[in-house]
């Protein structure tokens, strides 16, 4: 986090000096707030430049010496000016008329301020004074804000909107933007409108000079953001589909799955790392696809190679800062069916009713379903749901066209679904879910047998959500595919979100010219589906049934042939496999998994264990109910 917050402060005051109202010995100031032990100023040394360190007394005295230290062996070194002043005053009293009336601050100047985590121990109504003193000053001067810090309580959460609303409020506008910890602290840099009458002329503004340099903020609802394609009406191609996990991949190894219902083949090559795919059919390569390895999962461009771009891959921003643990299901049901399962956050209530510790702890139980509240948003990335899962949690829901369902809540605690369609009536979920790394989760981490855990225990709870889930949608779709009952009718809490997925695939298929979105590749080519693919180089699983077969009329392509479910990728987990969930392997049978992991683990160990587990996660995530390990775990 130290770095992050260095690297993200070091950005903004480099593009401020390096502005044309800063340029060539230029005066200029820089007011770094709480500033701590903070080196900038003697690492950006240049004439024209003025750094005013603001802390605590005590600090301040401290830091004197430390400097003049280091002024002593390195002559010339301009130092900062100090001034000790404790942030909570500013209830009473004005900075900046302290700083000019004690201290030289040039009100007439163009200047940088910067707060780096110092806000959390000031109280409300200082940080507004401090807030409306920094911000009028840029109505008269030109001025730069660059903040890694909580702006609470003006911004209490990680989205960008709302940080944007608030900087307009102010005069202010906001040039790039990030979050951390669900939004306990804000990444800003922001430069203020400055009337034109008070700016230099004959120049471009500080405003036009930084805009270009950094990254313009993108208001994400999800951690996930990526950059805004230049597609944007509704299709199937042009797109990056998660495939597979990295770990799934091994070095000269094959790896066959399907996309579409049309088979794909991918190879690690072990010398150089490097990730190819090709098309199969009658066991010959057909096409190449571009691939992308990218935080951990495996993506395939369907589209012209010329065109894949790796700006839109969904990335998190703080992958390092968190726990992942990834999850595989495979469904004997359409991918439309799952995707409309995870849309639908009232189901959790009627459906699961409290029926795991993750889900009882968020009130998701049938008493509560009238106390749910949503609200439809749409963010630069896709469309979703921002409510209320119990009385105090907050949960999203965003649908990213075509395939990909993310959750989240206020903990911090995010889930991604990548919902591949293999094919009709069979669907893979590539599920991720990120635990924050506070500082009780990240100790034990460092543990033995912490990750086994964990991932056990969140797996396992993965499992018994997608067999509840898996019934119900092979009902859904059995009525909807077999008896041509409509997708929808009356309507009621969140159905909206459900009703704008059934469109854009509609949409999707009218535009992309495709009666089904199964066996064409992107350029519009078709393949016969009944063509044999390579084989699993795995012989002897190619028997082994999980579940039932589906259906294979001649020449009907709505069906897979027989065998198909055991052929690419084989239906190695729940809930088609059901057999790798068993109920009675629960928590209490944990040490019996662990056995060939740690031979000599005891009971208590084990139980005590995965007790503090789930207790740091809880503390870690700053819920203090029983289990918010995952707040809507497969849900």
């Amino acid at each position: 986090m130290g770095a992050a917050r260095t690297e993200w402060l070091d950005q903004g005051t480099e593009a401020f000096l390096s502005s044309p109202s800063c340029a060539d010995g230029a005066e200029c100031q820089v007011v770094v707030l709480g500033a701590g032990f903070d080196t900038r100023s003697i690492r950006y040394q240049r004439e024209g430049l003025r750094f005013f360190e603001v802390d605590l007394p005590d600090t301040i005295d401290a830091k004197r010496v430390v400097q003049e230290r280091y002024r002593d062996s390195n002559p010339g070194t301009r130092l900062p000016t100090r001034v000790a002043w404790d942030l909570n005053d500013c209830e009473d009293a004005s900075l900046l008329s302290h700083l000019a009336e004690e201290h030289g601050f040039n009100r007439d100047l163009p200047t940088l301020f910067i707060s780096e985590a110092v806000l959390f121990y000031v109280n409300p109504q200082a940080i507004a004074n401090l807030y409306n003193d920094i911000f009028t000053f840029g109505q008269n001067a030109e001025a730069m804000y660059c903040f890694t810090d909580s702006m609470r309580p003006f911004v209490g959460g990680p989205f960008s909107d709302e940080s944007r609303r608030f900087f307009k409020q102010q005069d202010v506008q906001l040039l790039s933007h990030t979050s951390r910890w669900s939004g306990a602290v804000q990444f800003c840099h922001a430069v203020a409108m400055t009337p034109e009458h008070a700016l230099p002329k004959g120049q471009p503004s500080l405003l036009q000079h930084v805009k270009p340099i950094v990254e313009a903020p993108v208001n994400s609802y999800a951690p996930e953001r990526r950059a805004q394609s230049p597609e944007t009406a509704p299709t199937f191609n042009n797109t990056w589909y998660a495939v597979a996990f990295e770990t799934e991949l091994k070095p000269g190894q094959t790896y066959e799955t399907r996309l579409f219902g049309e088979p794909i083949q991918l190879l690690l090559d072990g010398a150089g790392g490097q990730i190819s795919c090709r098309s199969m059919v009658a066991d010959e390569a057909v096409a190449e696809y571009t691939v992308a390895a990218h935080q951990g999962v495996v993506w395939l461009w369907r589209g012209a190679t010329s065109t894949a771009d790796e700006r839109l891959l969904p990335t998190h921003p703080t992958p390092e800062q968190t726990h992942a643990v990834e999850t595989i299901l495979d469904y004997g049901c359409d991918w439309k069916y799952i995707v409309e399962n995870n849309l639908d956050t009232p189901h959790l209530y009627w459906l699961h009713d409290g029926s795991i510790p993750p889900i009882e702890s968020l009130g998701c139980s049938r008493k509560n379903v009238g106390s749910i509240g949503l609200r439809f948003f749409t963010d630069d990335i896709g469309i979703g749901h921002i409510g209320k899962t119990s009385s105090k949690v907050t949960k999203v829901v965003r649908y990213d066209a075509p395939n990909v369902v993310r959750h989240g809540g206020v903990s911090g605690f995010s889930e991604e679904f990548n919902i591949v369609p293999i094919g009709p009536h069979r669907t893979r979920v590539l599920l991720r879910q990120r635990f924050p790394k506070g500082p009780i989760l990240s100790t034990l981490l460092g543990l033995p047998f912490t990750k086994e855990i964990l991932q056990y225990l969140v797996r396992n709870w993965n499992y018994q959500i997608g067999l509840e889930d898996y019934s119900v949608m092979q009902g859904q779709a059995h009525n909807i595919d077999d008896f041509g009952a409509p997708q929808w009718q009356g309507l009621s809490t969140g159905d909206d979100l459900i009703v704008r997925f059934w469109k854009w695939k509609e949409a999707a298929l009218k535009r992309d010219n495709l009666p089904s979105e199964y066996f064409s590749r992107w350029d519009g080519s078709t393949f016969d589906p009944s063509d044999d693919s390579a084989e699993h180089a795995d012989q002897a699983r190619q028997g082994v049934a999980w579940g039932d077969r589906m259906p294979t009329p001649a020449n009907d392509i709505g069906y897979l042939k027989e065998g198909y479910l055991a052929d690419m990728p084989l239906a190695d987990y729940p809930p088609i496999n059901y057999r790798r969930y068993q109920r009675e392997q629960d928590i209490w049978n944990l040490p019996e998994t662990l056995k060939g992991l740690a031979p000599n683990l005891g009971l208590a160990s084990v139980l005590g264990a995965s007790s503090g587990l789930v207790a740091a996660s809880v503390a870690t995530s700053g819920i203090a109910k029983t289990v918010d390990l995952v707040s809507s775990v497969g849900m």
